[in-house]
């Protein structure tokens, strides 16, 4: 039988074609993240007017949650470098598929004990540590020297709502947790919160502004600065902003909506 050789005009062609495809709805991707994270810049300087802070005192995050690393991409492409992971396996994954030093990976998500090991590993700041013996076992596993220190952020509950992890909103109880990680050598760089889902201005900025003062209230008494303050997502990143978040998360107001979990 005769063997049939390609047709490397017609075979070419195609994958130039479907190349030129590819890299057209890259760019059309990334554009549109460049749009909407203009508007982002626009809403929080809209927040601040009038106020002491400037856009540039606030960092905008891009929660890539469920999104693949290829949209990953395009979003450090369209100019942000602030990424955050809510799983750690998923979003090792994706961070070993890009290239560690291809951006800023956060872990926000509360880490089990047992993901601490990859999540040290991985990511370069772990923003939801929700339990002292969360905290407790980052010490132990940083004392070994494997891994650099990661900027570290405690999550705060300050809704009070059921379903969410994080310390209690208590100052006492806070300032014990905090004295016992810097004895240990831990360095705590701020908080990170979750506002009331579905509820409205008033009681959402309340849950914002009681962090800023429970932040406050530590620095003063324990003479830390607690700068980081994480708080804020595609709802409500606005007011956070005003409240005085010094880090946004925005997940469908840059992407749209997750694409459905396969399997």
């Amino acid at each position: 039988m005769a063997f049939r050789g390609i047709n490397r005009k017609r075979d070419f062609a195609g994958v130039s074609v479907h190349n030129s495809q590819v890299a057209a709805g890259r760019t059309r991707g990334v554009e549109t993240i460049r749009d909407r994270l203009d508007m982002a810049r626009e809403a929080i300087a809209a927040s601040l007017e009038g106020g002491r802070r400037t856009p540039g005192d606030v960092r905008i995050m891009a929660v890539t949650k469920m999104h693949p690393p290829d949209t990953v991409r395009e979003v450090i492409d369209a100019g942000i470098g602030l990424i955050g992971e809510n799983r750690v396996s998923e979003g090792g994954r994706k961070i070993r598929a890009l290239g560690r030093e291809s951006a800023e990976f956060h872990l926000i998500g509360p880490p089990h004990r047992k993901e601490l090991r990859q999540a040290l590993r991985d990511f370069h700041s772990i923003d939801a540590v929700d339990r002292l013996e969360v905290a407790l076992e980052i010490v132990r596993r940083l004392s070994a020297g494997e891994y650099p220190r990661p900027g570290i952020l405690l999550e705060v509950n300050t809704s009070g709502e059921g379903s969410k992890a994080g310390f209690e909103p208590d100052a006492g109880l806070l300032e014990e947790v905090l004295g016992r990680l810097a004895d240990e050598g831990l360095v705590v760089d701020g908080f990170l919160t979750v506002g009331p889902l579905g509820a409205g201005e008033s009681a959402v900025r309340s849950a914002f502004a009681r962090l800023r003062r429970l932040r406050d209230g530590l620095s003063r008494t324990l003479g830390q600065p607690f700068s980081e303050l994480s708080m804020g997502m595609s709802d409500d990143f606005h007011w956070a902003a005003a409240e005085g978040a010094t880090t946004v998360r925005l997940g469908r107001y840059l992407l749209g909506e997750r694409p459905e979990r396969s399997g």
